[in-house]
């Protein structure tokens, strides 16, 4: 019998998901994570489900190890080569302000100025070679970067994305004399135009690999010390997996590991549900990610910001992140303003419901006052963990209610409230200011915390239907168990959109991109009858900076001047809803996604019972206090009706359901809930 893993780590919670191949039964264990040493968590949960780690075949793994490491700058020490003149690039960036009246940024580049070093060489918008290396400078350089006790380089030359044979040898040369330190090159990472994202992409990489790859060496050795024989898979922000000896190396793409898993599970229970069009909404402890997922596949983006003046250009999913999560804080600022987050109390202290030294209110305090969340209620499956109803109330009395003159419930609402609207604001982001009504999506309510507030979401921003998976507390890691291995590739073009030769460039680049893929899926273990690739054309009309994404399918050949600029035309006239004045179309860059699909059946219903109230309690909802039933979700029935207001309790999460919604209980257990404007 053989057992799958999805692990999670979380700000405030490791998710551990394991899958029985022979049975299709889920089994979940939702423990506290460790902050110093997100490996112990990940052990401490995987050893609580007591199966022997010799039965595992596999483990897959959803991180925030360099998502942390670059938000709270806690990565390597890193230098930045780059072509003489051009030291500056990471400070210069594009000049942009985080607000539009702004006088300062707080801006801090990711490496400092006093460790970027200028390299003589220089190579043309061309390919061509105006100056060539001066490979003396570079065992000079070398020796400065020893006695500078650098941990990883990364190297970003002028124009290398064109022809990066200087950067090739740099990396032979550094290699070599320094063979203890990480290097990461711009023509491996992202091999396109824009100087200043691609330098910023291939310093974030060199700044968290090192530490990306010590953590998973870790994870990797305490797993083979118990008895498990194969690899680490890994999530990727573009949704597919990669060994972890790959993903080391290339940290940059993990820096949206566990959110990006948390949106391939929604996608999946989406389209279960027979639902085209879905937004997904991941409220754990520490932040919000949501996700559009149009047509049932997430949005992709190119490009990212992981923090304000942080663009990382590189393939993943269009996910937007604020901090309001059950363990953000709440406060009072010097102006008498509730405000709550983006500071949160993750793991440790946590929450002051949580009893581990707390005493800051936060919005999981808030729901355990407003009777959302039973003082006796099991959260996760830490062993001793239980819920200090005065803990809460006495952190929302002394740091909310008395310095705004309100009672400890209407100050608990008031958190509700202010989390709801900021989490609102993220919704309207990812789909108003995209084009796209929230009112035509389907909302995925998935995180601990998410259940709680996915109905009230909804109804804010006028949506109607709500789907809640039955694990929403550890869909990310569910997430990790279904995703697919998945590989991008990209070339640089940058021409005008003419000629007949045009699709013979088009082919050679394409195939060249299929043949890479196999053989990387091929290596993985992946066979030829399980490996897909879709291909895509970033165009734009010329002098614009901005492309668009247009889908290629798996076909190489045929793709003339004459297909290209109509391909762009119809999805011009589908994004904005008309035509550009007659100019000149620019093929900008080349893209394939090579996949290699994995076979995970999703989890058995839930069993046959009848779903009768266990308990009553009352609940504070916007403007009423209420008694409502409380459920257990194991006593759930497939086609079994719900009316609100209720409450549904299981290990990993509380489900809220208000007056006025309708659910009915899904084939694969999910929630599906109608919800009265």
């Amino acid at each position: 019998m053989e057992y799958i893993a999805g692990i999670d780590v979380g700000g405030t919670f490791t998710d551990v998901v394991l899958h029985d191949a022979e049975t299709g039964r889920l089994r979940i264990a939702k423990v506290f994570s460790t902050p110093g040493d997100q490996a112990e968590g990940l052990v401490s949960g995987l050893n609580q489900l007591e199966v022997p780690l010799e039965r595992l075949g596999a483990v897959v793994h959803g991180t925030t190890v360099a998502t942390n490491a670059v938000l709270e700058r806690k990565g390597d020490r890193c230098a930045l080569v780059t072509t003489r003149g051009f030291r500056d690039v990471l400070e210069l960036r594009r000049r942009d302000r985080p607000t539009t009246y702004g006088l300062t940024t707080g801006y801090t580049p990711i490496v400092p100025r006093s460790l970027s070093f200028e390299i003589d060489e220089r190579i043309d918008s061309k390919g061509r070679v105006h100056a060539p290396l001066n490979e003396d400078e570079v065992h000079a350089l070398a020796r400065r970067l020893r006695t500078a006790n650098i941990e990883s380089v990364a190297i970003c030359l002028l124009n290398s994305y064109v022809n990066p044979a200087h950067e090739q040898r740099i990396v032979e040369l550094l290699t070599k004399l320094l063979p203890d330190v990480a290097v990461s090159a711009s023509y491996e990472l992202c091999p396109e135009a824009g100087e200043f994202e691609r330098a910023n992409t291939t310093a974030v990489n060199a700044y968290v690999s090192a530490t990306m790859s010590r953590y998973l060496d870790s994870v990797q050795k305490r797993l083979n010390s118990q008895g498990f024989r194969h690899e680490v898979q890994v999530m990727q922000s573009n949704g597919g997996l990669t060994p972890a000896s790959r993903a080391g190396h290339l940290g940059a793409r993990t820096l949206l590991s566990g959110p990006a898993a948390g949106t391939v599970a929604a996608a999946a229970f989406g389209a279960a549900s027979g639902l085209a069009n879905v937004i997904s909404c991941d409220m754990g402890g520490t932040s919000f990610d949501v996700a559009l997922i149009p047509d049932g596949s997430p949005a992709i983006t190119s490009e990212k910001n992981i923090d304000y003046g942080m663009p990382i250009k590189l393939p993943m999913i269009d996910i937007t992140t604020i901090a309001a999560g059950g363990g953000s804080i709440a406060s009072v600022d010097r102006g008498g303003i509730l405000q709550v987050g983006p500071e949160s109390a993750g793991s440790d202290p946590g929450p002051a419901c949580y009893g581990r030294g707390g005493i800051r209110p936060t919005v999981t305090d808030a729901n355990v006052v407003l009777g959302r969340i039973a003082p006796k209620q099991q959260l996760g499956t830490q062993e001793g963990f239980k819920i200090d109803l005065n803990a809460a109330q006495d952190a929302i009395r002394n740091e909310v209610a008395e310095p705004l003159g309100l009672t400890v419930d209407e100050a608990a609402l008031a958190i509700i409230r202010i989390a709801n609207e900021k989490m609102a604001a993220a919704i309207r982001s990812v789909s108003v200011d995209k084009g796209y009504d929230p009112r035509n999506f389907a909302f995925v309510g998935f995180g601990g915390a998410g259940p709680m507030h996915i109905v009230e979401l909804a109804r804010t921003v006028g949506a109607t239907t709500v789907l809640i998976p039955p694990h929403p507390g550890a869909l990310s890691a569910y997430g990790c168990l279904i995703a697919d291995a998945k590989y991008d590739y990209v070339t640089a073009v940058n021409a005008t959109v003419e000629g007949s030769s045009f699709a013979d460039t088009v082919q050679h680049i394409l195939a060249e991109h299929r043949v890479t893929g196999d053989v990387l899926l091929t290596n993985d273990g992946f066979d030829n009858t399980v490996i897909t690739v879709e291909h895509f054309a970033e165009m734009s009309f010329s002098k614009q900076r901005y492309t668009l994404r247009i889908p290629l399918g798996d076909v190489e050949t045929n793709w003339t001047a004459k297909c290209l600029i109509q391909a762009f035309l119809d999805q011009h006239a589908t994004t904005y809803g008309g035509r550009h004045p007659s100019r000149d179309i620019k093929l900008i860059n080349l893209r394939t996604v090579a996949t290699g699909k994995r076979s995970l059946q999703m989890g058995s219903a839930l069993p046959a019972s009848t779903g009768h109230a266990l308990a009553k309690r009352t609940i504070t909802f916007d403007g009423m206090t209420v008694m409502v039933d409380v459920l257990s979700r194991d006593t759930l029935t497939v086609g079994q009706t719900l009316e609100g207001p209720l409450v549904i309790e299981q290990t990993d999460t509380t489900i809220i359901l208000p007056p006025g919604t309708t659910s009915v209980v899904q084939n694969d257990s999910s929630l599906l809930v109608e919800v009265a404007r």
